[in-house]
């Protein structure tokens, strides 16, 4: 059995290298399924790949190793079912179909064997392999620690079937090959490690002789030149003239030229890097081409007449001042690249390649980047240069474990010193919420300082609508300055993600977070990173908000800078915060509850007491109205006395008064006791006044008279039922009860009364309680008038215009207008005239 030799190899000791275990494997399974080629292929960083080992049978096909192949000929998707099911495919062009075998569940991702299911084949898929020469292929993935680390490949120039037995052996083959491929990954970083600490003790070894280090650090680098400079304590109190005691400068290999024109003679002194170093405390600037960094624009200049492409600058710090830089320069190579067959890498392949002929690509003018273990070495590097940098300058020796030492209680501290922030933080924000309970407060507040104190881009909350649909709460959202071009997310938008929405939140309605340190390499769906992307986000950190035990939004932390990785303490801490959020929430909305049932009630109250004043007031006007009619019929007895005798009265006065003037004409000399008495009494006066008097008080009989009569109608106590009445006469008599009020008083004008009486025949009503609804409407008008103040005296008028109607049924109704030209009602008030007991007046004077 193949596996047997492979299990032999792998156990041998010292262990064999990588190539020669997959070359053996290679040719093992080759041998073991007799086909014409088994090739076994490795993906690259940029998601090509390259055939690292082969097994051919007698030249049926032709050799692809060594070759490149273009990310585009595996899709994406299909690296997704090698990563995430596990999946084992098995194809025969012949009959154009496709088997797959699934080891993991691709939703979940458990182990979950299923056996060769069969598809139709793939045009695509067919015309690649036919174009290899390749009629039946089986394909199974190889993986390190999890990732997708390349393929095993076996193809045949003829049709034929792989059993589910041999599919099993060579399971077991790539199963030794995964552990055999992390064994090399674990030797190869140990390989590194070693490398990187020989470099180290290289490069300490020439301490404290500055221009030797730069030249080791330099070589260590496989770099083309270098340069150390150093600035002293002085060099900021310093001008670019006099800098030259201010700093020292070694160099070794290519340099760049500065022009004589130049502000500063060093390329050091140039502000961009000490502010690249100071934003975010970055011990490391890899720049991998010079010429595409806008920053070093007025550097670029220098670098033209070199080779010099990239450039690793490490920053010396001393007290957690910047003190120097150390550059390494690299030059632009030039790189050769067999493909198998010929790749446009500026276009995407649309359809299969027709030939598979090896084609040498060649690049001049390249850029080497740097490596990630190239940039540990750098970092380590900063701290070794810095403490020699920090002898040379103060002539102090200091052990590589007190340094190590100091690093580790200056980032225990700064940890410390951290969580005591964000616990204080989290007690003061609590202690705010409970005072305000002001939600867009609360809410401003937090997301400043949880942006500030998780040093993020930005912090938005995303709150949830019914239908699982959502927004982000504009208001709400704190962004960094240099981050506000973007735009804030809830921006004339609504987020409707359909996942989400479909799920009724998705993990976060099961409180689970999510966390992305890289968003390209999280596997999101095509929209979703197109997304991401627009809105420039590297990295975030999402965690849900619960009111109560309902899922209400999610708080998020974004990164716009670069990718993040975010740390345990981040995490409890926003589950901290949004957990605040959520009993804030559920706090103002029973605050919100509480204050609309205490306003409820204090208007059920307020209706209560209008209305108890409104009863009180009405049988206050019931027993004035039986008042009234008992004041007019106790009246109208002495009244109707004294009007009847009147007349005779007048009568009686024309007798005597005839009388006396008889008198005067046939008594010449009256007796001077009767001429004395007819001067002391002015008779001649007496006699016009008297008959005068007499009218005078005729008249004022007949009024008060009438104001009876106006009284008795207006009551109509006698008059409950409905009976046919003289509705002017009802406007009358109601008018002349609130005749003091249409007269001019002191503050106030005389108001006219223009009345435009129709022919009215009489009407059955209860007339009492039409005059009572006159009497309320002419009053509310007066009322009015009284209140419009910018009328002049003389201006207030009332217009009472009666007509017949018919209405639709053809029946006879008659309509009363009243107007006035008073304050008049406003919009709010006229919805609600007709509601009983409604007044805007003040208790005791409305009638509602």
């Amino acid at each position: 059995m193949p596996i047997d030799r492979v299990v032999r190899l792998i156990r041998q000791a010292p262990t064999p290298e990588l190539q020669t275990i997959l070359t053996v494997a290679a040719e093992e399974v080759r041998r073991f399924l007799d086909t014409d080629r088994v090739k076994i292929y490795q993906f690259h960083a940029d998601g090509s790949g390259e055939v690292v080992a082969e097994s051919l049978n007698d030249s049926r096909l032709p050799s692809l190793l060594g070759l490149h192949f273009p990310a585009d000929d595996i899709p994406q998707y299909a690296r997704d079912l090698f990563v995430k099911a596990r999946m084992r495919s098995v194809v025969d062009v012949t009959t154009r179909q496709i088997a797959q075998s699934l080891q993991n569940d691709p939703e979940s991702e458990e182990r979950s064997f299923t056996d060769l299911r069969y598809r139709p084949l793939d045009p695509c898929h067919a015309e690649y392999l036919t174009a290899m020469g390749v009629k039946s292929s089986l394909v199974v993935p190889l993986f390190e620690n999890e990732e997708l680390w390349g393929l095993l490949v076996s193809h045949h120039a003829d049709s034929r079937e792989i059993a589910e037995a041999q599919l099993e052996e060579v399971q077991r083959v790539t199963d030794l090959l995964c552990v055999a491929i992390a064994q090399a990954g674990l030797l190869d970083r140990a390989r590194e490690n070693t490398d990187r600490e020989a470099k180290l003790n290289r490069i300490g070894a020439t301490f404290p002789k500055l221009q030797q280090a730069l030249e080791e650090t330099v070589r260590a680098f496989d770099g083309s030149g270098g340069r150390l400079y150093i600035k002293t304590s002085a060099f900021e109190f310093r001008t670019a003239e006099s800098a030259g005691d201010a700093m020292r400068l070694y160099t070794c290999g290519v340099q760049p030229v500065l022009s004589e024109l130049s502000m500063f003679p060093t390329i050091e002194q140039y502000h961009f890097w000490e502010q690249y170093f100071q934003d975010g405390d970055r011990a490391v600037w890899a720049i991998a081409d010079l010429y595409r960094m806008p920053e070093l624009r007025v550097l670029q200049s220098a670098f033209r007449s070199t080779p010099i492409r990239s450039i690793l600058t490490i920053a010396l710090h001393q007290n957690h001042r910047i003190v120097g830089y150390v550059s390494i320069f690299r030059d632009a190579i030039d790189t050769e690249r067999l493909w198998a067959g010929r790749v446009d890498s500026d276009e995407r392949q649309e359809l299969p390649r027709a030939s598979f002929e090896a084609w040498k690509q060649t690049q001049t003018g390249q850029v080497r980047a740097w490596t990630t273990s190239e940039l540990k070495l750098a970092r380590t590097l900063s701290d070794r240069f810095s403490t020699a940098v920090e002898q040379y300058e103060m002539h102090k020796q200091l052990s590589s474990l007190n340094t190590t030492l100091e690093k580790q209680v200056e980032e225990r501290t700064e940890q410390l010193t951290r969580a005591f922030e964000r616990q204080q933080a989290l007690f003061e924000g609590v202690a705010k919420m409970r005072e305000s309970l002001d939600l867009k407060t609360i809410f401003q507040t937090t997301t400043r300082e949880v942006r500030n104190l998780l040093n993020a881009d930005r912090v938005s909350v995303y709150r949830f609508h019914p239908d699982w649909g959502g927004e982000f709460l504009n208001e709400f959202e704190s962004c960094g300055e240099s981050w506000q071009k973007i735009g804030r997310f809830g921006e004339n938008s609504v987020w409707n993600d359909s996942y989400l929405q479909d799920t009724q939140g998705g993990r976060y309605r099961h409180a689970h977070n999510l966390i992305v340190e890289d968003v390209c390499q999280a596997n999101f769906s095509p929209c979703h990173l197109e997304i991401l992307q627009q809105f420039q986000i590297r990295a975030f950190a999402t965690v849900p908000i619960f009111v109560g035990q309902s899922l209400w939004g999610i708080l998020g932390v974004y990164q716009h800078s670069n990718v993040r990785k975010w740390e345990a303490e981040d995490v409890r801490f926003l589950e901290q915060i949004a957990a605040q959020m959520g009993v804030t929430i559920q706090q103002a909305n029973l605050l919100d509850r509480t204050q609309q049932q205490a306003e409820q009630l204090e208007q059920t109250i307020a209706h209560l007491q209008a209305t108890q004043a409104q009863l009180v007031q009405t049988e206050k006007m019931s027993s004035l109205g039986q008042l009234v009619a008992g004041i007019a019929h106790e009246i109208n007895n002495p009244v109707n006395f004294i009007y009847g005798n009147l007349i005779h009265t007048d009568t009686y006065v024309k007798d005597i008064l005839n009388l006396l003037s008889l008198y005067q004409q046939h008594v010449d000399r009256p007796h001077p006791d009767i001429t004395q008495a007819m001067e002391d009494v002015d008779l001649e006066f007496l006699v016009k006044d008297l008959p005068k008097m007499l009218v005078s008080m005729k008249v004022g009989a007949d009024r008060i008279r009438k104001i009876v009569r106006s009284l008795r109608n207006f009551s109509r106590l006698d008059e409950a039922e409905r009976k046919d009445v003289d509705l002017h006469e009802g406007i009358e008599s109601t008018l002349l009860i609130l005749q003091h009020r249409l007269k001019a008083k002191s503050g106030g004008p005389e108001i006219q009364v223009i009345k435009n009486y129709g022919s009215l025949p009489l009407f059955e009503c209860y007339a009492g309680q039409m005059n009572q609804v006159l009497m309320n409407i002419l009053s509310n008008a007066i009322d009015a008038i009284e209140y419009n103040t910018d009328l002049k005296p003389g201006e207030g008028i009332i217009t009472i215009t009666t007509e017949v109607v018919k209405k639709h049924d053809n029946r006879q109704y008659a309509a009363i207008r009243i107007a006035d030209n008073g304050a008049g009602i406003p919009d709010s008030v006229k919805d609600r005239i007709f509601d009983p007991f409604f007044t805007t007046k003040p208790i005791g004077r409305g009638t509602g």
